[in-house]
């Protein structure tokens, strides 16, 4: 059994695949297993990864029909043998004592989850000398949260960003597979990697952070569709279902009585910011709709016990979040839509 089983989905990556690769099997620990899953590859992404699996037993490549980043990543997760599952995106790269120093704190704390530090660097920005370890580890900077804390250190967790992403982590794969923990596919766009790491948390009886960094993420310019899909704003109420059930696992209201309420403004500015954007084609009344389910399902249950929410520090973010605390769901659907004509006059403008 391998130490560490590293999944990486990959789709038409052809550019940046064998660098994703080379990163990993450049590693100073050499006991772990890469899983790369070709979800339906165009491109020559999938000779490539034949190429490199020609040359390296630890490599194991599947050939599978596309259906997404959380398909690819739960077929991976099927296969995984290591005693903890990491993973990769098919244009990031490792750095190459990120396995060793993180599988050898991971077993002294016999860690369910261990997260460390990462970085994004933009696409010009980056070079293969940036592939290189990043310093000394100091062990005094770790932050060791054992199961009777991880109520009373979500809030800290959550804020620092350290429940957003897979890829900056190491799972114990047999909690994974003892809670059957997998993606939820129906997100299509985005939060999949939260809601696995939801998921996993409340059950954890050790979770270790490592501030040091170890993994590059790298922003590649890309461009963005204008097409509209209600499922932005469908992913988002889920998320925010997921989140629900977290805080009743953990019973967080006991620790943080107004920190849901919080937590709801956050997915409602979400929300607001998607409807307004001008590809987004709602009428008054499908944006009054959905601004009026958000209060009913989750505004009222959550305000019982009403404390000063910590809002967005910008000022539009604000007025839409005071208008939707005291329900003026009319004022504030109008609001969105003049946002989204204004938006759509000066995209005119400039074309």
């Amino acid at each position: 059994m391998a130490l560490v089983s590293i999944i990486m989905p990959i789709y038409n990556a052809e550019k940046y695949v064998a660098q994703a690769i080379e990163s990993v099997l450049n590693q100073t620990l050499i006991d772990f297993e890469l899983i790369l899953i070709n979800d339906g590859s165009t491109d020559k992404s999938a000779e490539i990864c034949v190429s490199y699996a020609k040359h390296d037993q630890r490599i194991v490549l599947v050939n599978q029909l596309n259906g997404g980043i959380c398909s690819a990543r739960n077929n991976g997760l099927k296969l995984a043998q290591g005693e903890y599952t990491a993973f990769i995106d098919n244009d990031d790269v490792y750095l190459p004592d990120l396995l060793e120093e993180n599988y050898t704190l991971a077993k002294k704390y016999n860690a369910d989850i261990l997260k460390y530090g990462n970085q994004y660097i933009k696409q010009k920005n980056f070079s293969i000398d940036d592939i290189q370890p990043s310093g000394t580890l100091n062990e005094e900077a770790l932050q060791i949260i054992k199961k009777n804390d991880l109520p009373t250190a979500y809030k800290k967790v959550n804020e620092a960003d350290l429940l957003v992403y897979v890829w900056d982590g190491l799972f114990k794969t047999a909690l994974i597979q003892a809670e059957q923990i997998a993606f939820d596919s129906q997100f299509k766009y985005g939060h999949e990697d939260r809601v696995f790491c939801m998921q996993l948390y409340p059950h954890s009886k050790c979770v270790v952070i490592n501030p040091k960094i170890y993994y590059q993420h790298i922003v590649y310019k890309t461009s963005t569709s204008r097409v509209f899909s209600i499922d932005r704003i469908d992913d988002t109420k889920r998320l925010l279902i997921y989140e629900q059930k977290l805080f009743a696992s953990l019973q967080l209201s006991k620790f943080y009585p107004a920190y849901w309420q919080q937590r709801v403004i956050t997915y409602v500015i979400l929300i607001c910011s998607i409807m307004r954007k001008p590809e987004a084609q709602l009428s008054w009344q499908e944006v009054w709709n959905v601004l009026h389910t958000l209060r009913e399902n989750y505004y009222l249950p959550a305000f019982v016990g009403f404390n000063k929410t910590e809002k967005s520090k910008r000022l539009k973010n604000k007025i839409y979040a005071w208008l939707f605390e005291h329900a003026y769901l009319k004022i504030l659907a109008c609001l969105l839509l003049v946002d989204r004509k204004i938006k759509c006059m000066v995209i005119h403008l400039v074309n």
